[in-house]
């Protein structure tokens, strides 16, 4: 099953242009999942995820948000981590859901976000009013930025220092909106333990705090948990149901 190479429609009202992204849309997929990318960009190990959910029978696709600069986009999405004023990344992603719906037939409700680093804390923050949500490793929005989050699960490494305590953080911030996050952290894991990428500089240069890397011990059995996770938490299409 291979994916492809795919163009996510602007919006002219808000200035918004069109932006690259990698989908794979199976005939028949009864669920959707939009998969944001770590702070390296879109890379191949995040197409590999995409492709991953469509072998489960998803429509994925995976925008990319770097395309008018990384610098410009992750200003923009720490800003509205206080702001809460929508911005232009966020705006991608629900489009890129849209594209999904579009395609595959499916409503809203039937389709999740995933993110892995900077993408961690972008699906919480973007995460209101998705099926469900699974942040990995990632920084944690203030409580009000993420009022009408739905499901939530969270994965981290015991041997990532900075993010391995964002778990109980995120437990601590969603309390007051009545959800409870199922949140795991894997002893021998560091950051960026759940996707294959090839990334030797940054590995060795975030060794000594991050520990960064495939975990082959850890990230099969978080795939398990999440993969349950959104099986279990996001409706499936029926035959008939409506987009």
């Amino acid at each position: 099953m291979r994916g492809a190479d795919v163009t996510i429609p602007g919006d002219a009202s808000h200035g918004d242009a069109s932006s690259p992204a990698y989908a794979n849309v199976p005939a028949g997929a009864t669920r959707g999942m939009v998969v944001i990318h770590e702070i390296f960009g879109r890379q191949p190990d995040i197409d590999r995820v995409v492709d991953r959910f469509a072998t489960r029978g998803y429509a994925a696709v995976a925008p990319d948000l770097f395309h008018e600069g990384a610098l410009r986009c992750i200003r923009a999405v720490m800003s509205a981590m206080s702001s809460g004023v929508e911005v232009a990344p966020v705006r991608r992603a629900l489009r890129a859901r849209q594209w999904l719906c579009d395609q595959a037939g499916l409503s809203a409700p039937q389709v999740g976000i995933i993110g892995f680093c900077f993408g961690g804390g972008f699906a919480l923050l973007a995460g209101p009013g998705w099926g469900a949500v699974s942040t990995n490793y990632g920084e944690v929005p203030p409580t009000e930025r993420m009022r009408g989050i739905g499901p939530v699960i969270g994965c981290y490494g015991g041997r990532d220092l900075p993010f391995r305590a964002k778990g109980a953080l995120l437990t601590e911030r969603l309390a007051p909106l009545g959800v409870v996050p199922e949140v795991h952290t894997f002893p021998s894991a560091g950051h960026a333990f759940l996707t294959e990428g090839d990334h030797p500089v940054a590995t060795v240069l975030t060794w000594p705090m991050l520990h960064a890397g495939y975990d082959p011990l850890s990230a099969p059995e978080a795939w398990s948990k999440i993969e349950a996770f959104f099986d279990r938490t996001l409706s499936p299409k029926t035959d008939g149901a409506a987009k």
